[in-house]
């Protein structure tokens, strides 16, 4: 019975991995020993459950079924440590987060550094990314993230929120003038964000209760908030920021607000996301805290948490 739990937890793995090699590093066995296991496990059902190739391996439809009871193992083990964790209050092992790529470069690498260095016994496992995940299919305990709807059946505790501006470089302006009210913007050549999940092309702003909504146009568009930074500070275009990304650039100089006396409407919450647990372990609980303490300065206001 112990040998073939075992297995399911290392199908599981594998499933989630899809690679022999990190699903051995993940186990802590080596890459010879989860191969012979899923041999094994394979014969002892007399069914293909993973699929080879050269490079990556895949779960077969069963497979993927079977899976999935390996993965209850995995979640059961681990709110049982969550429970012995918090009773003992412990903030150990490896703590694996996904933040939203221009925050995390921006913003977060100071912070992890200090939270690391409350908690030596702690590992941290990041990922920089844009994508919306799925925290238990991609093994990640928190996702620091800047969007408007966080995925169903999580917990999202609000940490702050995300302002916006209008900039341009001063090359810029000089070649093409400077906008003096929204409409301007129609005249002018406009760097938008714009990925499969979301796109950012209605630009709304808000001056004495008048409201302003201008379709951007412009020849750059592009998935990435950084790459749009850096296009505006090469002068190829207006863009919509947030203002997290901008500080030191306007206190340099090498971008300029626009159109001061408009209020941009565009305010996004950016959240710590979690699993909905029985027992949240503690070094989940004592990040998100750290996160929501270090960011609940002006602008910024926390929120108490909520459940999607």
């Amino acid at each position: 019975m112990l040998e073939n739990l075992q297995q399911m937890v290392i199908l599981a793995t594998v499933g989630h991995e899809q690679n022999f090699t990190r699903a051995a590093e993940r186990l802590a066995i080596s890459k010879s020993q989860v191969s012979k296991q899923i041999r094994l496990l394979e014969e002892r059902l007399g069914c293909q459950l993973v699929q080879r190739s050269t490079r990556t391996v895949a779960l077969t439809d069963i497979g993927l079924q079977y899976a999935e009871y390996g993965q209850q193992l995995l979640d059961t083990v681990n709110e049982a440590e969550a429970l012995v964790a918090g009773y003992r209050n412990e903030i150990k092992g490896v703590l694996r987060i996904g933040i939203a790529q221009s925050f995390g470069n921006v913003n977060i690498t100071s912070v992890l550094a200090e939270f690391q260095k409350l908690h030596p016994e702690l590992e941290l496992e990041v990922s920089l990314f844009d994508h919306r995940p799925n925290l238990l299919e991609e093994g990640f305990d928190c996702w620091v993230a800047i969007h408007e709807h966080p995925p169903e059946g999580m917990v999202a505790r609000r940490l702050a929120n995300c302002h916006f501006t209008v900039v341009a470089s001063p090359e810029y302006l000089a070649n093409h003038g400077t906008p003096q009210v929204p409409g301007d913007l129609r005249q002018h050549n406009c760097i938008t964000y714009q990925s499969r999940e979301r796109k950012y092309v209605n630009w709304e702003f808000t001056r004495d209760g008048v409201h302003q909504s201008i379709r951007a146009r412009g020849n750059y568009r592009i998935d990435n908030a950084p790459a749009v930074l850096d296009a505006a500070k090469s002068g190829l275009g207006i863009a919509y920021l947030a203002t997290y990304l901008i500080t030191n650039e306007i206190e340099s100089g090498s971008l300029v607000p626009l159109l001061p006396e408009w209020k941009a409407d565009l305010e996004l919450p950016i959240y710590a996301v979690y699993p909905r647990r029985k027992y949240l372990a503690p070094k989940v609980r004592s990040f998100i805290d750290f996160m929501a303490e270090r960011m609940s300065i002006p602008p910024y206001k926390t929120q108490p948490p909520v459940t999607f």
